[in-house]
């Protein structure tokens, strides 16, 4: 009878839990569903009514479950146990989140915020399920790892805090005008608020919603202003230090990774794009560095959590910008090479592999339901700016006879040598490449060790890190200028390149750390201090206090105009002086800066106008001239000029 009785033993409380949380993703989704639809005047009940009674039921049945041999032996059954039922948990939630999406899109509902924390609690169900059981939180030895990591900790800090002093520096007036780009990506960050972009999982030219929307929070706790519209950039490029630290950590050590932050944290380029929004690519600086590193330690560690994290940061970057598509494509080609070349290696580490695509396909399906109901949203960049959407190929090798595969591996070669040859002038206006001649130096050195270092899986994958953005720059998009920019997502993996070619260079002229560590800090430090004061130098004196940002003379007076218009404290008519080069409406800058205010073109002569008082006449650069002599001609009224780099750019004369 003991026996018997054994052989139906279980624990039929994961029997109640499990049909419980049936019932309440049934009433979440019943919910979300009413939720979704307009509100009737006429309805008994409220839409989905059924839905939710049914969610009710099925919660009240699962806490009624009797406890008898049935049960008992049923919850023997494997989905009943703690991982399954936190893993089938993450998929139930996140197939309640698409499917609110779902209809959310349908009837343009803008209040995503209980579908999107729906949403990432899916992803925290998966991490939890993966999570070690036997982790206690452990208060002591977080205490002893403090302390016994305090210097590190402080010196990853001071690091921190030094690259957020010089992001946030006059973050509002430097560089002094926003281009025509970051007037969009302000305008449509404004629309999240009550438009389609109110979806996080929409995209606006491959920009996330997601990433836009906290944009537009920023706006509104620190207005419609460079600084608030700049500010997300910012911290973005805050955060690359921490994550470029850690990635750099486990492929080569402390030093290695202290190297590293400083490089990122003083880059000149790193530094601009941290204070423009005109792209999202410098997200790509902390997001990129913080998937593959929660992936290379979970398959290196063989934990599982740390891949899953590593798979659900990748299907979040998809509503920051194009480049999470990319990242995929490197990881997809690094696990193909490993499974190759590394099978023993990989093959004891295939379920923390699984559990990253695990996390990646729990969070991404909102965002693929989304690209399935607009496929061309989801490649606009590539039908606006691809390599093989546009022509682009066809056309260079007409005009120089090369082939597809010659005209590709220079562009690749190109994409290479943005990094540390080619001027950075698109979105910046700088006439350094990205990274400067010590650092380039270093950086050579460096990918020739990670070659030869190739057959250690964390170099293989730094090597793909960098070796894929620069195929993937070079080969799918166009212009080439536009490289400079775009291989900002491939900058990490540059400093830490350099960070390890500087540590083999000091090893090879007997100045290595286990050889005379005096020696090695000193130079290290030497070469560091360099790389600031350039690096500086390079950025607030010989480009911020030059106009070489939205460097067309048409784009910086769209910015004043802007400016002016948001100066002015009545609703009276504005007139501008145009012409066919500078007018109101060439660049999305003086909209947003003087948020949407009205503005009269007028080309004809301005002896034609009859403005009344306190109406605003303003004068583009060309014709200044024309207005100083009209207003000689009716005085009385407010003179105000607008200079730039101490050439007058704008005047504007307020009727008396």
């Amino acid at each position: 009878m003991t026996d018997r009785q054994s052989e139906y033993t279980g624990d039929i409380t994961k029997v109640r839990r499990f049909v419980s949380f049936l019932g309440i993703c049934v009433l979440l989704l019943s919910q979300l569903l009413v939720f979704s639809r307009p509100v009737s005047d006429r309805a008994v009940f409220p839409p989905y009514t059924s839905l939710a009674i049914l969610g009710a039921a099925i919660l009240i049945a699962g806490r009624l479950i009797p406890s008898t041999a049935f049960w008992q032996r049923l919850s023997l059954n494997l989905v009943f146990k703690d991982r399954a039922f936190w893993v089938i948990a993450a998929m139930l939630l996140s197939a309640v989140a698409t499917t609110a999406t779902g209809f959310f899109m349908n009837f343009h509902r803008l209040n995503y915020i209980p579908v999107t924390t729906i949403w990432l609690l899916g992803g925290a169900c998966y991490v939890y399920a993966l999570a070690n059981p036997e982790t206690r939180f452990d208060s002591a030895g977080i205490s002893r790892w403090l302390r016994t990591h305090r210097i590190e900790l402080l010196a990853v800090l001071v690091i921190v805090l030094f690259a957020t002093a010089i992001r946030f520096y006059d973050l509002g007036e430097i560089p002094r005008v926003l281009d025509g780009d970051e007037g969009l990506v302000g305008h449509f960050a404004k629309t999240t608020s009550s438009g389609a972009l109110s979806n996080p999982f929409a995209l606006w030219e491959n920009f996330g919603s997601l990433y836009l929307q906290f944009i537009n929070i920023a706006m509104k706790l620190f207005g419609e202003t460079p600084l608030g519209l700049r500010l997300m950039p910012a911290i973005g490029g805050v955060l690359a230090i921490p994550a470029v630290y850690l990635l750099a950590r486990h492929i080569g050590g402390r030093r290695i990774a202290l190297i590293s932050a400083v490089m990122i944290a003083v880059s000149h380029s790193h530094l601009h794009f941290s204070r423009i929004a005109s792209v999202a690519y410098i997200q790509d600086t902390w997001l990129i560095p913080f998937e593959l590193y929660f992936l290379i330690t979970g398959l290196e560690k063989r934990e599982s959590w740390r891949a899953a994290l590593g798979g659900i940061l990748l299907a979040i970057h998809y509503s920051f910008y194009l480049t999470s598509q990319i990242v995929t494509a490197i990881v997809l080609v690094f696990m193909l090479i490993a499974f190759i070349g590394y099978r023993s290696w990989f093959r004891e580490r295939l379920s923390q592999v699984w559990a990253f695509w695990g996390g990646f396909l729990v969070m991404i399906p909102p965002s693929l339901l989304y690209a399935y109901r607009y496929p061309n949203e989801f490649i606009s960049r590539l039908g606006t700016s691809g390599t093989f959407q546009t022509g682009w190929l066809e056309s260079t090798m007409q005009a120089t006879g090369q082939s597809a595969a010659e005209a590709l591996l220079g562009r690749v070669i190109h994409a290479f040598l943005s990094l540390i040859y080619y001027p950075a002038f698109d979105f910046y206006g700088s006439p350094a490449p990205m990274m400067g001649m010590i650092s380039s130096a270093l950086l050579l050195t460096g990918l020739g060790v990670l070659l030869w270092r190739i057959r250690n899986p964390s170099y293989l994958l730094l090597n793909g890190y960098f070796w894929g953005a620069a195929v993937a720059v070079g080969v799918f998009a166009t212009p080439p200028s536009a490289d400079s920019y775009r291989m900002l997502m491939a900058l990490p993996a540059a400093v830490i390149s350099a960070a390890v070619g500087l540590d083999q260079i000091l090893e090879a002229i007997q100045l290595g750390w286990n050889q005379s560590r005096t020696a090695y800090t000193f130079t290290v430090s030497a070469v560091l201090t360099s790389l600031l004061f350039f690096n500086l130098w390079t950025y607030y004196a010989e480009f911020a206090g030059q106009c070489r940002f939205a460097s067309d003379r048409t784009g910086r007076f769209a910015s004043y105009l802007g400016s002016e218009l948001q100066q002015i404290d009545n609703e009276k008519l504005v007139y501008l002086l145009s012409n066919d080069i500078y007018f109101h409406g060439s660049h999305a800058s003086t909209t947003f800066l003087s948020r949407n205010r009205p503005v009269t073109n007028f080309p004809e002569p301005v002896q034609t106008l009859t403005p009344v008082s306190g109406e605003t006449i303003i004068a583009s650069p060309d014709r200044i001239p024309e207005l100083e002599e009209w207003a000689r001609e009716n005085p009385g009224g407010f003179l105000h000029y607008a200079y730039d780099c101490g050439v007058t750019i704008l005047l504007s004369y307020r009727v008396p």
